[in-house]
């Protein structure tokens, strides 16, 4: 193993394409498995949010704030900006994407089998990626990766059968919870994160800008996602775009007394793009919030599938 990621560094060619192959490997099993029609798309959404929820806490704690663990992807040349990269690959795209895949075979019978067919698969894959380099573990060890794993993909196994079928469904706050946290997340780790880096939270927690930042946006934006489970599930239909804005602009207020405290610094943003920073997830929000309620009207009537 060791001759062979020596060969790999002095070549250059796989060395910087192993999370891109890891993805691409299962996009094309999830889209193979999404084209059996066997899921509805609103199944493929929850195990979407489901996933990224799940990671998103575990990694913010375990890599962000308490650096047990790192992501040298190899795909940057800035340590922050590749750990941050393999962050976006690991917890938004090949572990949401490998959940949808697994709910899709574990959503009938051996729960155990299936569990641990898919636990030990990823353990083989996380010891492959340790021992070439594209992870690095501080205060961590395969042991831990392990037991999340096997009672990751467990709890999977045990959710498997409602998010497929909705019968019965997972309670609609959960379902809430986690897509809000996704919309709301995936902006901050698309335009406040080293790739992009057009602004920054600076509030001064944490001596790390990234985690800094990261833990500030998203504490800040789950502040919104905590208002969006308590209220709109309660509201009536015809008053929630009011609700929606309201919630909106609790955002947009703690970022201007952010801004004007010395907290949020703008590189290339302003303003007005941090208004549509939680507008626009607010909407998408609103629009989920409706699609979800006319599915469930429908699915009560006997007219969805």
């Amino acid at each position: 193993m060791r001759i062979l990621h020596n060969e790999f560094q002095r070549s250059g060619a796989v060395i910087h394409l192993l999370y891109i192959i890891t993805l691409t490997v299962i996009s094309i099993w999830m889209v193979a498995v999404v084209r059996k029609k066997q899921l509805s798309w609103h199944s493929i959404v929850l195990s979407y949010a489901i996933a990224v929820f799940s990671a998103d806490m575990l990694e913010v704690l375990f890599n962000l704030l308490l650096n047990l663990y790192k992501f040298p992807t190899h795909l940057v040349r800035n340590p922050i900006a590749e750990n941050e990269l393999g962050i976006i690959f690991a917890d938004t795209l090949i572990l949401p994407f490998t959940l949808i895949v697994f709910v899709y075979y574990a959503r009938k019978g051996r729960p155990w089998r299936k569990s641990l067919l898919f636990a030990l698969a990823f353990i083989i894959m996380e010891w492959i990626y340790l021992r070439m380099g594209y992870m690095k573990y501080i205060h961590w060890s395969l042991a831990y990766s392990s037991a999340f794993y096997l009672v990751g993909f467990r709890i999977g196994a045990c959710l498997a059968p409602r998010i497929a079928s909705y019968d019965p469904p997972i309670s609609y706050r959960v379902r809430l919870l986690c897509f809000s946290h996704t919309i709301i997340m995936w902006v901050g780790a698309l335009f406040a994160s080293p790739l992009l880096t057009l602004y920054q939270y600076r509030p001064g927690i944490f001596k790390d800008t990234m985690a800094d930042c990261r833990f500030t946006d998203l504490v800040s934006g789950d502040v919104l996602t905590v208002l969006c489970v308590l209220f709109i599930p309660t509201i009536p239909n015809r008053f929630k775009p009011l609700v929606f804005t309201l919630i909106a602009c609790v955002g947009v207020s703690f970022a201007m007394y952010s801004y004007y405290q010395g907290w949020l610094v703008y590189h290339h943003w302003n303003h007005f793009l941090m208004v549509l920073r939680y507008f626009v997830p607010l909407a998408l929000i609103m629009l989920y919030d409706r699609w979800e309620f006319s599915y469930g009207k429908a699915r009560k009537n006997g007219f969805a599938k």
